[in-house]
């Protein structure tokens, strides 16, 4: 920029307007980056619900204490209205605990007593309680119990009657919200609610519902990407790292949680053996209790169950029509046993694809499976489960080999997948990747075996249609 001066030689006002400008656009600017700086690493805290917190499978995940066995009336615990109900009876001792590997930067535990504690002590030598307690590995407290001499962190009491409370909780309403501190990543952990009290003091109960654990992240900025906006506060919204917004390409772990040798238990490690697969990725980390899920699934597998309209199942539905990937981000179809649907479990395709771009030199062959309800071919298939809506999207397609081959559960046979999650799976079914070397050939996955191998275009395979997340 040209210096302009004045007759007397110096610089005129409108060069020390044009410095000031730039001066407050380039303090503007530093102030821009420190606060997007700081933006990305102020902290929140999310919830994170223990497997089954909200008791929606019945008390799968949880165990459940009744002590004596026999005593009459008998105690309980169920499940009634959505939340864990404990009746004492004539037991001494009534409860239900979980045991669970903390997350990262765990700060509390959180849980609502759905019904408040309902006493009927007669005043006998031991008072009715419920005691809630926080117990590590060594079955030590984790945290400040509510007296010196006790163990529970939380305590309410019929004799004499009132609330007790260790240092870090707090009792708002219905919600008891238990502080941790300095806890390890990984670190095993138990949350227990026990009534107790006299065999002859038989009218306590308690419901407890919705255990979740609270977790300090940092936001990271929102960005657009080839998944859209938004894309990691999804992933923090749902707690649980590395789950994909959209198909990330991310592969699954093998399904392999033994190990050869040892004990014959397939236990691992094996000390006489190191490195088998068992020993390490998702599937160990399963194994150990440190692998945080959104949904479930057998290893290290995440999946979730969806409806005919894509949304969300519990794990213990017995009926849906899709199955999403919480992990690779992909959402699959599920077959069907109904020889006039095209989804049919039984129908088989012929590998066909008009685009030149895809179909690696050869569209293969139109209409050469056996099935009702699109022509037996790849693009048949595909067009009728698009127009069907399948849980509600429009974008269904033929998975890629590896896409596949992600599905694959090596720690099964015959077949060798999920079966709980993807039932009527046997056979060869077709990918979309065409073999570079033969054009008249593309890759297909046996699901018996769990092995990839080529076949003819013309061959009549079986298809399993996929499409990315929303």
């Amino acid at each position: 920029m040209r210096t302009i001066l004045n007759p007397a030689g110096n610089r005129s006002p409108m060069r020390d307007l044009d410095r000031r400008l730039r001066i407050i656009l380039a303090a503007a600017l530093a102030c821009w980056m420190i606060a997007d700086s700081a933006r990305a690493d102020d902290p929140e805290i999310i919830d994170i619900p223990l497997p089954n917190g909200d008791f929606s499978a019945g008390l799968t995940e949880w165990t459940t204490t009744v002590s004596p066995p026999g005593a009459m009336p008998a105690g309980s615990v169920t499940v009634v209205d959505g939340a864990a109900r404990l009746g004492k009876g004539g037991a001494f001792l009534t409860g239900i605990s979980q045991a669970f590997a903390a997350p990262e930067d765990l700060v509390a535990l959180r849980l609502t007593i759905a019904e408040l504690p309902q006493f009927g002590s007669t005043g006998s030598f031991i008072p009715e309680a419920l005691d809630i307690h926080l117990t590590g590995a060594n079955g030590f407290s984790r945290v400040a119990s509510f007296r010196p001499d006790a163990s529970s962190a939380v305590n309410a009491a019929a004799l004499p009657p009132g609330f007790n409370l260790g240092s870090g909780v707090t009792w708002d309403g219905q919600v008891v919200r238990i502080a941790i501190e300095d806890v390890d990543p990984g670190e095993l952990l138990e949350l227990s609610a026990t009534l107790v009290g006299a065999s002859a003091d038989t009218q306590a109960s308690v419901s407890i519902d919705d255990a979740v654990m609270e977790v300090l992240i940092k936001l990271v900025p929102d960005r657009l990407d080839g998944c859209g906006i938004f894309r990691d506060r999804f992933e923090i919204s749902h707690g649980v790292a590395g789950i994909a917004r959209c198909a990330q390409g991310q592969l699954n772990d093998t399904g392999i949680s033994t190990c050869v040798g040892g004990n014959g238990q397939g236990t691992c490690p094996v000390e006489t053996l190191p490195g088998q697969d068992g020993d390490h990725g998702r599937d160990a980390l399963e194994r150990a209790g440190q692998l945080n899920k959104l949904g479930k699934g057998p290893a290290g597998f995440d999946y979730t169950k969806l409806d005919i309209d894509g949304e969300a199942l519990p794990p213990a539905a017995d009926a849906w029509a899709c199955v999403r990937d919480n992990y690779s981000g992909l959402t699959w179809e599920v077959k069907v046993d109904d020889p006039s649907n095209p989804r049919h479990h039984g129908h088989t395709f012929t590998w066909y694809q008009p685009d030149a771009a895809t179909n690696g030199g050869q569209t293969g062959q139109a209409d050469g499976g056996l099935c009702t309800g699109s022509p037996c071919d790849l693009e048949g298939l595909v067009t009728a489960v698009n127009d069907s809506r399948l849980c509600g999207s429009t974008d269904w397609r033929v998975p890629t080999r590896q896409e596949l081959m992600s599905l694959v559960n090596a720690g099964e046979a015959s077949p060798a997948i999920s079966a709980v999650y993807f039932p009527l799976t046997d056979g060869l079914f077709w990918s979309l990747t065409p073999v570079a070397a033969d054009p008249s050939a593309a890759w297909q996955v046996d699901f018996a075996a769990g092995e990839v191998a080529m076949a003819d275009k013309s061959a009549a395979l079986k298809v399993r249609l996929v499409q990315e997340t929303k």
